[in-house]
Protein backbone atom coordinates (compact mmCIF):
# COMPACT_ATOMS: atom_id res chain seq x y z
CA UNK A 1 0.00 0.00 0.00
CA UNK A 2 1.35 3.58 -1.01
CA UNK A 3 2.36 6.15 1.69
CA UNK A 4 -0.18 8.28 3.14
CA UNK A 5 -0.14 12.05 1.56
CA UNK A 6 -0.54 13.90 4.88
CA UNK A 7 -0.41 17.74 5.13
CA UNK A 8 -0.07 19.75 8.65
CA UNK A 9 -1.77 22.80 9.57
CA UNK A 10 -0.68 25.20 11.81
CA UNK A 11 3.76 25.60 12.14
CA UNK A 12 4.16 26.56 15.71
CA UNK A 13 5.10 24.21 18.38
CA UNK A 14 2.41 21.47 18.17
CA UNK A 15 2.20 21.35 14.70
CA UNK A 16 6.17 20.84 14.41
CA UNK A 17 5.95 17.63 16.86
CA UNK A 18 2.90 16.19 14.71
CA UNK A 19 5.61 16.81 12.13
CA UNK A 20 8.16 14.85 13.81
CA UNK A 21 6.22 12.21 14.22
CA UNK A 22 5.19 11.90 10.84
CA UNK A 23 8.60 11.58 9.45
CA UNK A 24 9.57 8.65 12.12
CA UNK A 25 6.16 7.05 10.63
CA UNK A 26 7.38 4.40 7.76
CA UNK A 27 3.86 4.74 6.32
CA UNK A 28 3.02 8.20 6.17
CA UNK A 29 5.03 10.93 3.79
CA UNK A 30 4.43 14.72 4.91
CA UNK A 31 4.08 16.79 1.77
CA UNK A 32 2.73 20.33 2.54
CA UNK A 33 2.67 22.37 5.61
CA UNK A 34 -0.04 25.45 5.98
CA UNK A 35 -0.01 28.28 8.30
CA UNK A 36 -0.76 32.19 7.94
CA UNK A 37 2.20 33.15 9.07
CA UNK A 38 5.14 32.64 6.40
CA UNK A 39 7.94 32.61 8.28
CA UNK A 40 6.26 30.07 9.83
CA UNK A 41 5.61 27.42 7.01
CA UNK A 42 9.51 28.37 5.48
CA UNK A 43 10.96 27.49 8.62
CA UNK A 44 8.84 24.24 9.06
CA UNK A 45 9.31 23.45 5.58
CA UNK A 46 12.91 23.95 5.65
CA UNK A 47 13.32 21.55 8.81
CA UNK A 48 11.52 18.91 7.63
CA UNK A 49 11.76 19.08 4.01
CA UNK A 50 8.63 20.22 2.60
CA UNK A 51 8.34 22.06 -0.61
CA UNK A 52 4.42 22.73 -0.64
CA UNK A 53 3.52 25.59 1.78
CA UNK A 54 0.20 27.60 1.62
CA UNK A 55 -1.06 30.22 3.42
CA UNK A 56 -5.18 28.97 3.59
CA UNK A 57 -5.92 25.68 4.42
CA UNK A 58 -8.44 26.05 1.46
CA UNK A 59 -5.24 26.94 -1.05
CA UNK A 60 -3.84 23.51 0.40
CA UNK A 61 -6.61 21.54 -0.27
CA UNK A 62 -7.11 22.83 -3.55
CA UNK A 63 -3.61 21.79 -4.81
CA UNK A 64 -3.04 18.69 -2.61
CA UNK A 65 -4.34 15.37 -2.98
CA UNK A 66 -4.08 14.47 0.71
CA UNK A 67 -5.25 11.27 2.20
CA UNK A 68 -5.60 13.56 5.80
CA UNK A 69 -4.37 16.38 7.62
CA UNK A 70 -3.44 17.15 11.25
CA UNK A 71 -4.52 20.19 12.70
CA UNK A 72 -1.99 22.16 15.16
CA UNK A 73 -3.78 25.69 14.83
CA UNK A 74 -4.46 27.96 18.35
CA UNK A 75 -7.37 27.01 20.18
CA UNK A 76 -9.76 29.37 19.06
CA UNK A 77 -9.31 28.10 15.15
CA UNK A 78 -9.08 24.56 15.69
CA UNK A 79 -12.67 24.39 14.56
CA UNK A 80 -12.97 26.72 11.70
CA UNK A 81 -9.49 24.83 10.49
CA UNK A 82 -10.81 21.72 10.26
CA UNK A 83 -14.04 22.15 9.13
CA UNK A 84 -12.60 22.93 5.51
CA UNK A 85 -10.87 19.07 5.42
CA UNK A 86 -13.77 17.18 6.70
CA UNK A 87 -16.41 18.63 3.95
CA UNK A 88 -14.12 17.42 1.19
CA UNK A 89 -14.32 14.05 2.68
CA UNK A 90 -10.18 13.97 4.10
CA UNK A 91 -9.43 12.46 7.38
CA UNK A 92 -8.66 14.52 10.23
CA UNK A 93 -6.64 14.09 13.47
CA UNK A 94 -6.84 17.83 15.24
CA UNK A 95 -5.93 19.31 18.09
CA UNK A 96 -7.46 20.34 21.10
CA UNK A 97 -10.63 21.78 21.87
CA UNK A 98 -12.46 20.67 19.08
CA UNK A 99 -13.99 24.15 19.34
CA UNK A 100 -14.76 26.88 21.79
CA UNK A 101 -18.18 25.70 22.49
CA UNK A 102 -19.93 22.34 21.84
CA UNK A 103 -22.14 24.04 18.82
CA UNK A 104 -18.61 23.88 16.52
CA UNK A 105 -17.90 20.83 17.58
CA UNK A 106 -21.64 19.52 16.58
CA UNK A 107 -20.51 21.40 13.39
CA UNK A 108 -17.70 19.19 12.71
CA UNK A 109 -20.08 15.97 13.29
CA UNK A 110 -22.47 17.18 10.80
CA UNK A 111 -19.70 17.84 8.15
CA UNK A 112 -18.09 14.57 8.82
CA UNK A 113 -21.34 12.21 8.42
CA UNK A 114 -22.27 14.35 5.31
CA UNK A 115 -18.97 13.61 4.14
CA UNK A 116 -18.12 10.33 5.14
CA UNK A 117 -14.10 11.76 6.80
CA UNK A 118 -12.99 10.38 10.19
CA UNK A 119 -12.19 12.81 12.45
CA UNK A 120 -10.22 11.91 15.85
CA UNK A 121 -9.71 14.70 18.46
CA UNK A 122 -6.07 14.50 20.04
CA UNK A 123 -6.67 13.97 23.87
CA UNK A 124 -3.96 11.64 24.07
CA UNK A 125 -3.72 10.95 27.49
CA UNK A 126 -6.20 8.61 26.34
CA UNK A 127 -3.71 6.79 24.82
CA UNK A 128 -0.87 7.20 28.05
CA UNK A 129 0.71 4.35 28.74
CA UNK A 130 0.30 5.05 32.63
CA UNK A 131 -3.59 5.69 32.65
CA UNK A 132 -3.54 2.32 30.08
CA UNK A 133 -2.22 0.19 32.82
CA UNK A 134 -3.88 1.55 35.61
CA UNK A 135 -7.42 1.11 34.28
CA UNK A 136 -6.57 -2.20 33.09
CA UNK A 137 -5.42 -2.76 36.54
CA UNK A 138 -8.16 -1.55 38.22
CA UNK A 139 -11.09 -2.50 36.17
CA UNK A 140 -9.53 -6.34 36.30
CA UNK A 141 -10.99 -6.02 39.66
CA UNK A 142 -14.23 -4.32 39.14
CA UNK A 143 -15.70 -0.72 38.47
CA UNK A 144 -13.69 2.35 38.93
CA UNK A 145 -16.12 4.21 41.42
CA UNK A 146 -14.66 7.40 42.15
CA UNK A 147 -11.83 9.75 40.23
CA UNK A 148 -9.79 13.27 40.41
CA UNK A 149 -8.25 15.04 37.96
CA UNK A 150 -6.43 18.10 38.72
CA UNK A 151 -4.62 20.28 36.19
CA UNK A 152 -3.51 23.47 37.31
CA UNK A 153 -0.70 26.29 35.34
CA UNK A 154 -0.01 29.93 35.60
CA UNK A 155 -2.04 32.18 33.50
CA UNK A 156 0.34 35.40 33.82
CA UNK A 157 2.87 33.85 31.82
CA UNK A 158 -0.11 33.11 28.95
CA UNK A 159 -1.47 37.10 29.57
CA UNK A 160 2.23 38.81 29.26
CA UNK A 161 3.18 36.42 26.25
CA UNK A 162 0.20 38.35 23.79
CA UNK A 163 -0.62 35.34 21.96
CA UNK A 164 -3.89 34.58 23.28
CA UNK A 165 -7.03 36.47 22.49
CA UNK A 166 -9.21 37.33 25.03
CA UNK A 167 -12.10 34.27 24.30
CA UNK A 168 -9.12 31.83 25.06
CA UNK A 169 -7.85 33.88 28.22
CA UNK A 170 -11.20 33.91 29.38
CA UNK A 171 -11.67 29.87 28.87
CA UNK A 172 -8.30 28.71 29.46
CA UNK A 173 -10.24 25.88 30.67
CA UNK A 174 -10.65 24.63 27.24
CA UNK A 175 -6.98 25.15 26.09
CA UNK A 176 -5.43 22.96 28.63
CA UNK A 177 -7.32 21.09 31.69
CA UNK A 178 -9.75 19.89 28.83
CA UNK A 179 -7.18 17.02 29.00
CA UNK A 180 -8.65 16.22 32.35
CA UNK A 181 -11.91 16.58 31.98
CA UNK A 182 -11.98 14.21 28.95
CA UNK A 183 -9.91 11.80 30.43
CA UNK A 184 -12.10 11.46 33.83
CA UNK A 185 -15.02 11.12 31.43
CA UNK A 186 -13.33 9.01 29.39
CA UNK A 187 -12.11 6.59 32.29
CA UNK A 188 -15.72 6.76 34.29
CA UNK A 189 -17.65 4.89 31.29
CA UNK A 190 -20.96 6.40 31.70
CA UNK A 191 -22.69 9.73 30.81
CA UNK A 192 -23.14 12.74 32.49
CA UNK A 193 -25.86 12.88 35.59
CA UNK A 194 -25.31 15.96 37.53
CA UNK A 195 -22.49 18.85 37.40
CA UNK A 196 -21.72 20.53 40.41
CA UNK A 197 -19.18 23.31 39.76
CA UNK A 198 -17.73 26.48 41.25
CA UNK A 199 -15.75 29.06 38.59
CA UNK A 200 -14.88 32.56 39.92
CA UNK A 201 -12.40 35.41 38.95
CA UNK A 202 -8.81 35.90 40.60
CA UNK A 203 -7.59 37.85 37.92
CA UNK A 204 -9.25 39.61 35.07
CA UNK A 205 -9.76 36.07 33.82
CA UNK A 206 -11.76 32.72 35.11
CA UNK A 207 -9.09 31.42 36.75
CA UNK A 208 -10.32 28.88 39.76
CA UNK A 209 -12.33 25.50 38.54
CA UNK A 210 -14.06 23.06 40.66
CA UNK A 211 -16.17 20.73 40.00
CA UNK A 212 -18.43 17.35 41.37
CA UNK A 213 -19.09 15.38 38.31
CA UNK A 214 -21.80 11.74 38.44
CA UNK A 215 -21.73 9.60 36.05
CA UNK A 216 -25.24 7.50 35.09
CA UNK A 217 -23.43 4.36 36.28
CA UNK A 218 -22.58 6.32 40.01
CA UNK A 219 -19.14 6.82 39.80
CA UNK A 220 -18.08 10.32 41.17
CA UNK A 221 -15.18 12.65 40.24
CA UNK A 222 -13.61 15.88 41.47
CA UNK A 223 -11.68 18.09 38.67
CA UNK A 224 -10.32 21.36 39.48
CA UNK A 225 -8.41 23.55 37.09
CA UNK A 226 -6.15 26.61 38.70
CA UNK A 227 -4.33 29.47 36.72
CA UNK A 228 -3.48 31.28 39.91
CA UNK A 229 -0.97 29.00 40.62
CA UNK A 230 2.80 29.72 39.89
CA UNK A 231 3.80 25.92 38.27
CA UNK A 232 2.09 23.33 36.17
CA UNK A 233 1.14 19.86 38.13
CA UNK A 234 -1.40 17.58 36.24
CA UNK A 235 -2.59 14.43 38.49
CA UNK A 236 -4.76 12.17 38.69
CA UNK A 237 -6.37 9.62 40.95
CA UNK A 238 -8.34 6.56 39.92
CA UNK A 239 -10.11 4.18 42.28
CA UNK A 240 -11.51 0.99 42.26
CA UNK A 241 -12.19 -2.28 44.48
CA UNK A 242 -9.36 -2.64 47.36
CA UNK A 243 -7.45 -0.86 44.56
CA UNK A 244 -6.31 2.80 44.07
CA UNK A 245 -3.56 4.12 41.13
CA UNK A 246 -1.83 7.22 41.50
CA UNK A 247 -0.52 9.47 38.48
CA UNK A 248 2.03 12.28 39.15
CA UNK A 249 1.73 14.15 35.72
CA UNK A 250 1.65 11.62 32.94
CA UNK A 251 5.31 10.62 33.56
CA UNK A 252 4.71 8.18 37.00
CA UNK A 253 2.54 6.66 39.27
CA UNK A 254 2.06 4.11 41.64
CA UNK A 255 -0.47 1.18 42.20
CA UNK A 256 -1.60 0.47 45.76
CA UNK A 257 -3.08 -2.62 46.71
CA UNK A 258 -2.94 -5.67 48.75
CA UNK A 259 -1.21 -3.63 51.53
CA UNK A 260 1.41 -2.53 49.33
CA UNK A 261 2.56 0.70 46.81
CA UNK A 262 4.35 -0.40 43.57
CA UNK A 263 5.36 1.80 41.21
CA UNK A 264 3.72 1.56 37.35
CA UNK A 265 5.55 0.03 35.14
CA UNK A 266 5.42 0.46 31.24
CA UNK A 267 6.89 -0.18 28.41
CA UNK A 268 5.69 1.31 24.59
CA UNK A 269 5.42 4.57 22.86
CA UNK A 270 4.67 8.11 24.41
CA UNK A 271 0.75 9.09 23.94
CA UNK A 272 1.19 11.32 21.52
CA UNK A 273 2.84 8.40 19.24
CA UNK A 274 0.39 5.99 20.22
CA UNK A 275 -2.34 8.21 19.17
CA UNK A 276 -1.48 9.06 15.62
CA UNK A 277 0.00 5.84 15.25
CA UNK A 278 -3.96 4.60 15.77
CA UNK A 279 -5.29 7.27 14.00
CA UNK A 280 -3.39 6.15 10.43
CA UNK A 281 -3.88 2.59 11.20
CA UNK A 282 -7.54 3.43 11.07
CA UNK A 283 -7.51 5.52 7.67
CA UNK A 284 -4.79 2.38 6.27
CA UNK A 285 -7.22 -0.70 7.57
CA UNK A 286 -10.70 1.62 6.29
CA UNK A 287 -12.04 1.12 10.33
CA UNK A 288 -13.50 3.61 12.33
CA UNK A 289 -12.49 5.87 14.88
CA UNK A 290 -12.39 3.80 18.04
CA UNK A 291 -11.55 3.33 21.78
CA UNK A 292 -9.65 4.45 23.50
CA UNK A 293 -9.77 7.42 20.72
CA UNK A 294 -12.32 10.57 20.92
CA UNK A 295 -14.03 10.73 17.61
CA UNK A 296 -16.65 13.35 17.42
CA UNK A 297 -19.32 11.62 19.63
CA UNK A 298 -17.34 11.33 22.56
CA UNK A 299 -15.54 15.02 21.98
CA UNK A 300 -19.48 16.46 22.07
CA UNK A 301 -19.47 14.96 25.00
CA UNK A 302 -16.22 16.15 26.53
CA UNK A 303 -17.27 19.45 25.46
CA UNK A 304 -20.83 19.12 26.81
CA UNK A 305 -19.16 18.79 30.19
CA UNK A 306 -16.89 21.53 29.77
CA UNK A 307 -19.38 23.73 29.37
CA UNK A 308 -21.37 22.26 32.20
CA UNK A 309 -18.48 23.42 34.35
CA UNK A 310 -17.70 26.88 33.09
CA UNK A 311 -21.80 27.55 33.76
CA UNK A 312 -20.88 27.67 37.48
CA UNK A 313 -19.20 30.78 37.16
CA UNK A 314 -19.98 32.88 40.49
CA UNK A 315 -20.99 36.90 39.97
CA UNK A 316 -18.41 39.09 41.62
Amino acid sequence: MKNLRVGVVGCGGRGRGHMRLLHSFADTDLVAVCDPFEESSKKAGEQFSVAARYETVEEMLDSEELDAVVIATPAHLNAQAALPGLERSIDTLMEKPPGMHPDETRALKAAAQKSGARCMVGWNRRFDPYVRRAQSEIKARGSIYQLVGEFHKSLSGFVASGRFPVEVLDNFLLETPIHSIDLVRHLAGAPVAEVHSFVRRVSAYKDVYAALVVFENECVAQISANYTTDARLERYEIHGRDISAYLEGISGGEIVCDGERRPIEVAGPDSTAAQNRYFFDCIKEGRPIGAPAADLDEAIATMELAAAILAGLRKP
